[in-house]
């Protein structure tokens, strides 16, 4: 069983498994203005009413971003052909190639899940060109400008949303 060093809310975890697995499959995306290549998703597979990430696909690596129940941000990387057995990790990342920060990651099947409880790190992020990515398995480049006004995109849109069952 997969022990993820936070509780992640339910409805964004399945989301983003539903986003790793059937990206095209989406019908309930829109562009996030102001955020070039960053699409807002407030209706995903497998979960039941509405729910909020941003995603954006990257040549490497894609990037997801929503909220655990405490409302802390969870970033979220992802694959398409890369599947890894579950567990967690100590994983590297550079923001704008500056000195890597070390984080605990929870890999499930495509996906690793980070928590960004770190008022500092979180502020890094915001103003972010380029998050470089090192786990056991490899390292990633993912372009991520935009990433604030994608942050806010997911947060208004979280705090427009009626609570789904569980979760809030």
């Amino acid at each position: 069983m997969l022990r993820l060093p936070f509780r992640p809310r339910p409805g964004p975890l399945a989301a983003a498994l539903g986003l790793a697995f059937a990206p095209a499959a989406l019908a309930a995306q829109q562009p996030v203005p102001g955020a070039a290549h960053w699409l807002l998703f407030d209706h995903l597979p497998g979960v039941e009413g509405r729910s909020c990430m941003v995603r954006t696909n990257g040549p490497e690596v894609d990037t997801m971003v929503t909220f655990n129940n405490d409302g802390v941000p969870l970033l979220i990387a992802g694959w398409a052909d890369r599947y890894n057995e579950g567990g967690e990790a100590e994983i590297g990342l550079s923001i704008d190639g500056a000195a890597p920060v070390r984080l605990q990651g929870g890999f499930t099947l495509n996906l690793v899940l980070v928590l960004v409880d770190d008022a500092p790190l979180l502020q890094r992020l915001r103003a972010a060109r380029t998050l470089d990515w090192t786990f056991p398995f490899g390292r990633f480049r993912a372009n991520v400008e935009g990433l604030d006004t994608a942050l806010e995109a997911v947060r208004a849109c979280r705090d427009a949303a009626p609570a789904a069952a569980g979760t809030r």
